[in-house]
């Protein structure tokens, strides 16, 4: 399973323009406010393949898509941030052509449940009253906030049956990976992976800030074209830059069974001492 942590994943001019783009995000989220997701422009055509969406509207705490042409011609700091991640190199191990990237910001108070475990997918209807589901290639979080606080990110060696979405394989992980938070790190892992966001058990009263990037193949179909008031003045934002995106230190604890940990994964709780880096579990066959 691949889980991998970077930090100083952005140079600090390109995350010092990402946070203050969040910040605003934020404020227009907490005011209530809803913008239509019609394209800016008609030279946005070559970002929407044609496909408009000018007649939707969509939640700011929607998802928006980023398509592969503005990774290098980015229209907000958001998109700036994701073509900096996407020729890093570290964003996607597969040789698969990436069209895009899927990304939302998640803004979580420390008295807040964390996020449930789950899967990303996209799911699409059939005529013939079945769902086919397809999986991103990588699914990331940068930290935007919550230095050295906030619950850690959990990643299993697990996804849903292709069967039974209600169902894991394999039952018993044999590998989990928790990733602690810090400004400016970043974190990818296989994007079919069950994961989620374990309870914080310091003293941490501020917010967990992040933002979620997956990159796929195919535009998911949840996915809305970004919102004209997100748009910098002219339609061009400046083109970010990675930084030393330094590896992050792994502690590995080994020689224990699942079943001893699993009433504290079930929790939503790391089942030994937190560490400021990455915790993988390696688990015994059952």
């Amino acid at each position: 399973m691949r889980a991998d942590a970077r930090d100083d994943a952005l140079r600090d001019d390109a995350f010092d323009a990402l946070v203050a783009f969040v910040d605003a995000y934020v404020k227009i989220v907490d005011a209530g406010e809803e913008p239509t997701s019609e394209l800016w422009s008609s030279s946005d055509e070559t970002f929407e393949d044609g496909t408009g969406d000018r007649a939707t509207r969509a939640s700011l705490t929607s998802a928006f898509w980023c398509p592969v042409d503005a990774f290098d011609a980015p229209r907000c700091a958001v998109e700036a941030a994701i073509g900096a991640l996407a020729r890093s190199g570290r964003a996607t191990a597969s040789t698969a052509r990436i069209v895009g990237a899927e990304w939302w910001i998640q803004d979580v108070a420390h008295d807040e449940p964390p996020k449930v475990y789950h899967t990303d997918c996209d799911v699409v209807m059939c005529d013939d009253g079945s769902s086919k589901r397809s999986h991103p290639t990588s699914a990331s979080v940068l930290y935007v906030a919550g230095d050295r606080g906030g619950g850690a990110t959990c990643v299993f060696d697990q996804t849903t049956s292709r069967a039974n979405a209600g169902e894991l394989e394999p039952t018993t992980p044999s590998v989990v990976c928790a990733c602690g938070v810090k400004k400016n790190r970043f974190f990818v892992f296989d994007g079919d992976r069950w994961h989620g966001v374990l309870h914080d058990a310091s003293e941490f009263r501020g917010q967990r800030v992040t933002l979620l990037v997956n990159w796929w193949t195919s535009r998911p179909a949840g996915a809305r074209s970004l919102p004209k008031r997100f748009v910098v003045d002219g339609g061009r934002c400046a083109v970010a830059q990675s930084g030393s995106m330094t590896k992050v230190e792994r502690t590995v604890v080994s020689g224990r069974a699942f079943a001893d940990d699993a009433s504290s994964w079930s929790a939503q709780r790391l089942p030994t001492d937190a560490a400021s880096g990455v915790v993988e579990y390696r688990y015994e066959a059952p």
